[in-house]
């Protein structure tokens, strides 16, 4: 389990280096959430070292619910979303966890 804890910070360190490298916009939060976005795309991930459940809420600008969805309670965890089509503005990522963990970012798109 500590090898593979080890093998997923590993990955999501080369990750973060390598956005960085790309002109990719990366925040990350405590170290578990890594939020990336590359023109209109945005990628959230989750190093998930406590196994908690993830779930996922995406606002829009006006406070509209966009997107709700469970993301999962695997060691690593992440989805994409292509706001290509989406109207421009400030979408809020608010990812909670099972135990009441609450991780917010506002992203311009």
């Amino acid at each position: 389990m500590k090898t593979m804890k080890n093998v997923m910070l590993a990955s999501l360190f080369v990750l973060s280096v390598s956005a960085f490298a790309n002109n990719e916009k990366v925040t990350t939060k405590d170290g578990n959430v890594t939020i990336t976005q590359e023109n209109e795309t945005i990628a959230v991930s989750v190093l998930n070292t406590e196994n908690a459940a993830y779930k996922l809420f995406i606002y829009s600008e006006d406070g509209t619910l966009v997107f709700k969805g469970k993301l999962g309670s695997n060691a690593s965890i992440g989805k994409a979303f292509d706001f290509q089509t989406a109207q421009k503005g400030i979408y809020t990522f608010k990812l909670v966890t099972n135990a009441g963990e609450t991780f917010v970012k506002d992203i311009k798109i």
